[in-house]
């Protein structure tokens, strides 16, 4: 009897913990883009991008210049001169593949960088906002991964408060 007696209170008072935590819902990535951190990164990544492309484009360039060259003259030259004209388009190939790869890491490396010190920003209004409003829990939404909750409040409109933003 004096088992069932406590298991009872322990039951009665889980529930009652359980029933004071309130959820609350954001969508992330939307709050991210509000943020006037987020438009300067965005700008940043820009020009990072056009100038990548732009010393690219020299590459191609160069190459294209070097393929319509070989294919004009192939028919005068001996098979020493060919061989070497081919040999020089393919490092050109292999130049323009490794400035591929390459700036798709200075682009990844650069974002991280800027993005980093913004997601720490965003989760830390996030948390004081939880912590003012009382939530035990924030749901982000921007990803549709909640199929089915109870209800909940949406944080935005505080969060936008928090950051200054209208």
């Amino acid at each position: 009897m004096k088992y069932i007696c406590t298991l009872c209170l322990l039951l009665l008072g889980s529930t009652v913990l359980f029933a004071q935590s309130k959820t609350g819902y954001i969508n992330f990535q939307q709050m991210i883009g509000m943020m006037p951190e987020s438009k300067l990164a965005g700008d940043s990544l820009n020009i990072l991008q056009e100038k990548l492309n732009a010393d690219g484009q020299q590459l191609v360039a160069e190459y294209t210049k070097k393929v319509t060259e070989f294919d004009s003259t192939q028919g005068k030259l001996s098979e020493t001169l060919k061989e070497v004209k081919v040999s020089e388009i393919k490092a050109l190939q292999a130049n323009i593949q490794k400035y591929k790869e390459m700036s798709e890491q200075a682009m990844n490396a650069r974002e991280q960088q800027l993005l980093t010190p913004i997601l720490d920003k965003a989760k830390k209004i996030l948390k004081a906002v939880a912590n003012e409003k009382g939530y035990t829990l924030v749901i982000d939404n921007s990803r549709d991964a909640v199929l089915v909750s109870a209800e909940a409040d949406d944080l935005m409109s505080a969060v936008k408060v928090k950051m200054g933003i209208r």
